[in-house]
């Protein structure tokens, strides 16, 4: 059976014409340095050259791949918050806004030579959504003064003109091929909207579809006809993204699918064919020798998802969060599961539920005597450190009391057992970036002992992540991004406070984890990718500064934790890749060029 989009009040299930997928091709894989907020991969109209926007070195940056070869070149290097990236109608340029107060409007890229120019500055409004059309004018969405209105700004004019003025509530704003009218988004609260089209001159609007749901990056295509709509949606009992097409006449929509996984945009190429950004992505724990190689799957066959994995004071059993992932709907109930291990460091048994509380749970770490399971949780409201005893005999103990907001990091215990570490942005009101905290826990009752110490990085201008204790308790290592660059360094500094001692910096994404200590404290395990491909764990002698990769594999790998004895590493073994695919012509109901079908 298949399912529609029928107009509002609801997206109800409908049966068109079943799409046939004849000889699809594969126009650009890219891998993405952010786990999280994964952006479509946007096709020129010709289908030659594709976009990417991904966070890499504290700025969102711009790869362009040469569909011919393959090949993807980052062609932004300097920080800008840049978003809803599109083509110009010819494809020559790349066009997307920067949210940047300092640089705030519409901007290009020329995918040649990287040269980026802006088009439209809007003063002290505010834009989004921009579209570039044939002639050089720019439509976007502009809100000032509580005001939001669709407009249009003439090359090289500074001042709009008004195309509508009650754009409350719309999004992803698009005019038709013959000026007439113009599609839009309505949005209805959340990440829900209903799917509109209205006419320029009368006002008059139509809904096609309600009660859509959208990822990150909503937005709404025409054919080059203009009988027919495209994006990617979900329907009220959709659990991901799919996409549609959907026809202006009142024939039944088409849905797009690709084997189960989210679909994130749907392109319409100049020569008939329809392109869809897919997701791909899975996360588990693997299994790798400190010495290096590629990590061995150990918790996939649970049917689990994992990450961020810890190990028990024995070594007997690995510890890690489970969830189940979506881009429709951030997974916000994470589960701390356990995995035994035999004498060997295989795995026994399947994956077992170590904590299960409402929310997120993660990044559980046992205290040295194994007794205690400290973690982060969203418990009562929270954004805080949380105490249980393993055999969960008692209800969880909250040991910081940050609130909602504090973004506060995974803990990790001192060799005695008597304090934890973590980083943390910490009470709300104290403007803190982000910080190194440690707090004192009675070992016997599990109770905090002080309040949180902020610990004292002197001179440190940026961003602190994560924090794990060296092997003899007497320092702290943690991740810190530069305000003056985004570039990423891991730094020591003494568990007490002083100034951090930076041990190597680079330029990638998110580490997403502490870095970790070797067993004998001489050297670091870390994440890291160059700003493109997968990330790899590598390690680097603190004394020297000399690095190397340790691990390898097309899936990559993330967040190492050393176990007891040293010699092996347990890692997040990560899959999050955006294809975008070009389905082939005729398989959508289009009507392609009938000479560019038979190339």
């Amino acid at each position: 059976m298949c399912r529609g989009l029928v107009a509002a009040p609801l997206l109800a299930a409908a049966c068109g014409d079943s799409v046939e997928e004849v000889s699809d091709v594969v126009l650009a894989r890219h891998v993405h340095t952010d786990l999280y907020d994964a952006y479509p991969g946007i096709p020129s109209p010709a289908g030659d050259r594709v976009v990417f926007a991904d966070f890499a070195a504290g700025a969102r940056s711009l790869t362009v791949y040469d569909v011919a070869t393959g090949v993807g070149r980052v062609l932004t290097t300097t920080p800008a918050e840049r978003f809803r990236v599109t083509w110009s109608p010819e494809g020559s340029r790349v066009v997307y806004v920067d949210r940047r107060p300092e640089s705030h409007g519409v901007w290009t890229l020329d995918p040649t030579t990287g040269q980026e120019s802006r088009i439209v500055d809007p003063g002290d409004a505010r834009v989004d959504h921009p579209r570039l059309l044939a002639d050089g004018t720019v439509t976007a969405l502009r809100h000032a003064d509580g005001d939001s209105a669709w407009v249009a700004y003439e090359p090289g004019q500074g001042q709009a003109t008004v195309l509508f003025d009650d754009a409350d509530g719309w999004a992803a704003p698009m005019r038709s091929p013959d000026g007439r009218s113009v599609a839009h988004l309505q949005l209805a609260g959340g990440y829900r909207a209903d799917l509109a089209v209205t006419e320029i001159a009368t006002g008059e609007t139509r809904t096609l579809a309600a009660d859509l749901r959208f990822g990150w990056d909503s937005r709404v295509e025409w054919s080059p006809g203009g009988d027919t709509l495209y994006l990617a949606a979900a329907g009220p009992d959709d659990s991901a993204l799919v996409g549609w097409r959907v026809p202006l006449d009142g024939s039944p929509p088409e849905r797009l699918t690709r084997d189960g996984h989210d679909v994130l945009a749907v392109t319409p190429l100049a020569d008939g064919r329809v392109a869809l950004s897919v997701y791909h992505t899975r996360t588990a724990v693997g299994l790798v020798p400190a010495s290096g190689g590629e990590p061995v799957d150990v918790t996939t066959a649970s049917g689990e998802s994992a990450f961020l994995p810890s190990w028990r004071p024995d070594g007997r059993a690995l510890g890690f969060t489970t969830f189940s992932w979506r881009r429709l709907r951030m997974p916000v109930d994470f589960d701390l599961g356990v995995l035994d291990l035999d004498a060997d460091g295989a795995p026994t048994g399947t994956v077992r539920t170590l904590l299960s509380e409402e929310h997120e749970d993660y990044g559980a770490a046992w205290s040295p005597d194994g007794r205690w399971l400290a973690f982060h949780g969203h418990l009562e409201q929270s954004d805080d450190i949380w105490l249980v005893p393993v055999d969960a005999s008692e209800r969880p103990t909250r040991l910081t009391r940050f609130g909602p907001g504090a973004d506060t990091g995974e803990p990790d215990w001192s060799p005695d057992g008597r304090t934890l570490a973590f980083s943390s942005h910490g009470p709300p009101g104290e403007e803190n970036p982000g910080s190194v905290y440690t707090i004192a826990v009675d070992p016997a009752t599990g109770l905090a002992v002080a309040d949180p110490f902020r610990v004292p990085l002197d001179g440190f201008e940026g961003y602190a992540m994560g924090a794990r204790f060296s092997p003899d308790g007497e320092r702290l290592a943690f991740y810190g991004r530069s305000f003056e660059d985004g570039r990423v360094a891991v730094y020591t500094v003494p568990a007490a406070g002083g100034t951090p001692t930076a041990v190597l910096s680079f330029a990638n994404g998110e580490p997403y984890s502490a870095p970790e200590w070797s067993a004998d404290g001489a050297s670091l395990f870390y994440s890291r990718n160059n700003r493109f491909g997968p990330f790899q764990v590598w390690q680097v002698d603190i004394s020297s500064g000399a690095t190397e990769q340790v691990t390898t594999g097309v899936l990559g790998a993330l967040q190492p934790s050393v176990s007891p004895d040293g010699n092996t590493l347990a890692v997040t073994m990560r899959e999050a890749a955006i294809e975008v695919v070009a389905l082939a012509a005729g398989s959508t109901g289009g009507n392609p060029d009938p000479d560019q079908e038979r190339r």
